[in-house]
């Protein structure tokens, strides 16, 4: 079998830490779309471990997280439909019937909306994050998606490669 992984490009001169946090979610954001890329409806909606963990729940919990941090608490925006109960539902993670396409349209259309949303937003921009009453910065912001996307990045690898070791 062989591996996927995304192209990582290091620029020539030394960038700015915007550019860092931008292409590194950006960089992360495309390890879950090439992994999920590599599977079957079928093997993306299966479950190898206790929790209702599949590869198409990763992506669907991705812009469910996505919309939570940028969309509703940065710009005080519209939440997700999966993910209006604030997460403790996870219905993010039903994926029953859902196909690897649709689901990584939607991952995608997500990405450019945030990426839109954030475009011009200084990395110093407070807002308020409702569930814990804290003031974060559009900084922190990245820097937590950052950390959750690499997170799920690991766990997508694991099951692609637990997946496909069973064809």
């Amino acid at each position: 079998m062989e591996f996927y992984e995304a192209k990582r490009v290091s620029p020539s001169t030394p960038p700015h830490e915007r550019t860092v946090l931008l292409e590194t979610l950006d960089w992360l954001r495309q390890l879950i779309i090439d992994g999920c890329e590599t599977l079957s409806d079928e093997q993306a909606r299966t479950s190898l471990v206790a929790s209702k963990t599949t590869p198409l729940g990763i992506v669907r919990h991705l812009v469910a997280v996505e919309h939570y941090w940028f969309r509703y608490v940065l710009c005080d925006g519209e939440m997700s439909d999966d993910w209006r109960d604030g997460g403790d539902g996870d219905p993010e993670w039903d994926v029953a019937g859902l196909g690897v396409h649709p689901v990584l349209d939607t991952y995608r259309a997500t990405i450019s909306e945030v990426n839109s949303l954030i475009g011009n937003v200084d990395l110093d921009a407070m807002a308020i994050n409702t569930r814990h009453g804290e003031y974060v910065s559009l900084r922190w912001i990245l820097v937590h998606m950052i950390e959750e996307t690499a997170r799920h990045s690991g766990h997508m690898d694991i099951l692609v490669e637990q997946l496909h070791s069973k064809e």
